[in-house]
């Protein structure tokens, strides 16, 4: 697998767990829910632009890499 494909495996994952969250507040409305939401979504936004910006830099710099030692 890519350093690309992983980008991409890792926010097209995040983006369906965002739609699948919706649809589950759809039927679950509670103090645990807004506790879940708090605990494990709420900043999952925030980190997952920050892995896909790692994996850019990585990725450019593996290019890099490889551009200087051919």
């Amino acid at each position: 697998m890519s350093i690309s494909d992983s980008k991409g495996l890792l926010t097209g994952a995040t983006r369906q767990l965002q739609e699948h969250w919706q649809e589950t507040l759809s039927s679950w409305r509670d103090r645990k829910a807004e506790d879940f939401e708090k605990l494990y979504l709420a900043d999952l936004a925030t980190a997952v632009n920050s892995a896909v910006r790692a994996i850019e830099e990585l990725e450019r710099l593996l290019h890099k890499v490889h551009a200087d030692c051919d």
